[in-house]
This record gives structure tokens, C-alpha cells and sequence, in this order.
């Protein structure tokens, strides 16, 4: 067990998708008050130009512009006019900041079946909630999975607002929910790296091997599947396609939470204030896979939700996830810090030619992302972090005084108990 003195705290917020159970005589009150909201949000996107062209940025100067002919043309409360004329607002802002990149962006339009609610709009209650519509309030019921029971009975989050949606598919209202609570950001000084591929989707310089044999297999299953009815390019092939895309994303999705669920609990067992992950550039040309085939069918395979979802889970612990430049961290023996690209063969396994160690290459990688973090110049760092430790399977690394990655010592371990997935 380990003791942390938290001198800081961090907002975490979650949105939890709840499914509505509403009265069928005021499914049609929903349907238009969606409908009436998307109008008011497009009418106001339509005339937020000023007198001099310019587009107005500012909620109380477009709040005069467009309120009370959202009220007129509506049949929506006060407060949801002001919730469109916002949401318009903001995704104006996006534009506007594309636009001064450079980037070509068209002014936005809102056509998705979803309204935005807040607490003076929205009633939220442990089992139910009531809406404002067109009509009136609507009172639902939730229709709640062990997932929505779990944040919704946790006394620490505050429920602040939510959007209503409607999922065509499904004939179906969801509410999603966001919640918040504060989270005591960990005061320590212990890092954790994660090293990201094929084979092992996530090693951790703990010695924590997480598979992805099941994935790359789920994955190949439905390229070949895919492919298949694509060669057809009939109807029914196309609508079957449609499904497929859902259980494939659903089927990914579900075993990158998973992973990062575990991850995030052995950095916790092991008493880290950090995780450090490699940033994603050019990740799919930086893997040990030779065979293209296989980096192709990974192409849609989420190495960014990965280290989402770690950031996310990691923050309701309070530990901190960095991101470190990846170079050479497959090359570089974590042992001595000799770097070379014929350090690691073929077969993924890392045989360091100065000092001879032998490691699993995805391990020593691992390792290498945590050292990282660890040798980022002040000023750069987190502000928290100090001279830092390395969390191994048993025991720590501390850098040595001239911050070189190449030279630590270990506490706590010997070389040889470092990790079993080492020779020598």
C-alpha cells in the first residue's frame, strides 16, 4: 500500500449514455422538440454576421440578435433558446479558430436528432428525470446496465447537464449524462511507461504483458468479412456492412476498455503518479510487423482511444498520463542506454550488442518510454514529477545524478530479477 500527500485536485468529468423509457404520448413532443432546437441553432449560425460582415462570436451580443426571433419562430422554452444559440455559438468559435490556421471549414450546420439541456432545463434524479419540451416537461425513466447504476449511485459526482438523443436505429431517446467530481491529483514522483504494438497491445515496465492475439484475430475476422461483402456490392451486402461496422467498433472498443482498465490498476498497484505512453506518430510505421497485410487491417485499429481511455481512467486516480517522443525507444537497451538498430531482431527480441543483456523487446521498450519521462529537462517536465523513479516488476529505478538514461541504479531488484522476460 502506498501513502500519497495530494496537494493538488483535478476535475474529472464523465458522460454516461442512459437509455430513456418515455410515455408514448410524448415520444412526439421529444422528436419536435429536437427538430424546433436544430432550427433555432442553424437560424442563429444564419444570421451571425454583424452589419459589417463579420461573424459575432459573443453570446450576449448574438443573445440580442437572435433571442427573441427564436422565440417567435419556436414553440421552445427561453432557456433551451439560449442552450441552441450557444451550441451555435461555439461551434462558430471552431470555425473561426480552423479558419485562422488556414484550414477551409463551411459554417456549421445542425441536423443531428440531439438538444443540449442544462440543470434549468434538465431535472436529473438517480432513477429519472423530467425534460423541457415543446409541450411542457416529459418525465422518463432510466432503462440502467451496471455501467450507468455505477456513476449514477456514486455520491461524488455531481450531475450538471445532458444532451437528449434520439438513435434512429434503435427507435430509442438516450440521455447522456455528464458528471463531475474532484479527484486529489497524486503528489509522487513514480512513473510507469507503456510501450504500444501489435502482438502485446500494451507492455508496461512493470513486466505487464497485455495480448493482442484476440484482437488482431477479431480484427482479421471481420477485414475478411468486410472484404467480402464489399466484392459483392449488392444492397443487402451494403446494409449488412452498415451492422457489421457497429459490432466491429463495439467489439474493439470493448477490449480497449478492458485493457486500459487493467493498466491503469497496475500502475495504481504498483503506487504511480505517472504513466508515460509514446506519442502516436507514425505508430503503425514505427511496429515490429513486417507483414503489411496485417498493418493494413490494423489501420483502423485504435491506438488513439487506447491511450484515451488510459487518460481517462488514469485521471480518476489521480495519476497523470505523459506522452514522450518516441525515437529509439525499440533501439536503445534500457540496461545501458547503447542504441543501435540492429539491437532488436527480427523476432521482437532485444539482445543489446554493448553490454549483451537480453530482453522481451516490447519490455525494454516499455522501460525506455518511462526513462524518458524521466530525462525531460526542467522547465519542460511536469511540475510534480522531481527526480522520479522508474516502477520495474519488483522494486524501482532511480536516474543517476547526471540525469543519464544510459546510467541508473536499481533498489530493490537485482539485474536478474528485473523481469523473467529477460536472459542473461
Amino acid at each position: 500500500m502506498y501513502d500519497f500527500v495530494c496537494e493538488f485536485a483535478m476535475e474529472v468529468k464523465r458522460t454516461v449514455p442512459v437509455k430513456l423509457d418515455v410515455p408514448d404520448e410524448r415520444r412526439e413532443d421529444l422528436h419536435t422538440t429536437i427538430e424546433q432546437f436544430n432550427d433555432a441553432a442553424n437560424y442563429t449560425v444564419e444570421n451571425a454576421r454583424d452589419d459589417d460582415g463579420y461573424l459575432t462570436l459573443t453570446k450576449s451580443k448574438i443573445h440580442d440578435c437572435v433571442y427573441y426571433d427564436l422565440r417567435d419562430r419556436t414553440d421552445l422554452p427561453a432557456n433551451l433558446c439560449v442552450r441552441a444559440y450557444s451550441k451555435a455559438v461555439d461551434a462558430l468559435k471552431s470555425t473561426v479558430a480552423e479558419w485562422k490556421k488556414g484550414n477551409s471549414r463551411p459554417l456549421p450546420q445542425f441536423s443531428a436528432s440531439s438538444a443540449v439541456y442544462d440543470k434549468r432545463t434538465l431535472t436529473i434524479k438517480d432513477r429519472s428525470a423530467t425534460l423541457s419540451t415543446v409541450n411542457g416537461r416529459v418525465a422518463v425513466e432510466y432503462v440502467l446496465g451496471d455501467y450507468q447504476r455505477s456513476y449514477l449511485d456514486d455520491d461524488d459526482y455531481e450531475k450538471r447537464m445532458g444532451t437528449l438523443h434520439y438513435r434512429e436505429g434503435e427507435d430509442s431517446f438516450y440521455l447522456h449524462i455528464v458528471l463531475s467530481k474532484e479527484v486529489d491529483e497524486r503528489d509522487g514522483d513514480r512513473v510507469m511507461g507503456v510501450d504500444l504494438n501489435l502482438k502485446n497491445v500494451a507492455v508496461t515496465s512493470t513486466g505487464r504483458f497485455f495480448d493482442g492475439g484476440e484482437l488482431l484475430w477479431g480484427q482479421n475476422h471481420y477485414f475478411r468479412v468486410r472484404r467480402s461483402l464489399q466484392a459483392k456490392g449488392t444492397r443487402s451486402a451494403k446494409q449488412v456492412l452498415a451492422r457489421l461496422s457497429g459490432r466491429e467498433n463495439r467489439f474493439v472498443l470493448d477490449r480497449l476498455h478492458t485493457i486500459s482498465r487493467r493498466l491503469v490498476e497496475e500502475a495504481d498497484t504498483h503506487g504511480c503518479s505517472y504513466i508515460a505512453v509514446e506519442r502516436l506518430t507514425h505508430i503503425r510505421d514505427r511496429m515490429d510487423n513486417p507483414n503489411d497485410r496485417v498493418k493494413r487491417q490494423m489501420h483502423d485499429w485504435a491506438f488513439r482511444e487506447l491511450q484515451e481511455m488510459i487518460e481517462w481512467k488514469a485521471a480518476e486516480y489521480g495519476i497523470s498520463v505523459e506522452r514522450v517522443p518516441p525515437a529509439f525507444t525499440s533501439q536503445t537497451c534500457s540496461r545501458c542506454g547503447h542504441q543501435s538498430s540492429t539491437n532488436r531482431g527480427s523476432d521482437g527480441w532485444f539482445s543489446c550488442n554493448e553490454c549483451g543483456r537480453e530482453y522481451d523487446g516490447n519490455y525494454n521498450a516499455a522501460k525506455n518510454v518511462g526513462l524518458k519521462l524521466l530525462t525531460v529537462p526542467e522547465g519542460k517536465r511536469p511540475s510534480g514529477l522531481g527526480n522520479g523513479q522508474l516502477a520495474l516488476k519488483s522494486g524501482t529505478v532511480n536516474l543517476s545524478d547526471d540525469r543519464s538514461s544510459a546510467e541508473f541504479r536499481p533498489e530493490g531488484e537485482s539485474h536478474g530479477q528485473a523481469h523473467d522476460c529477460s536472459r542473461g
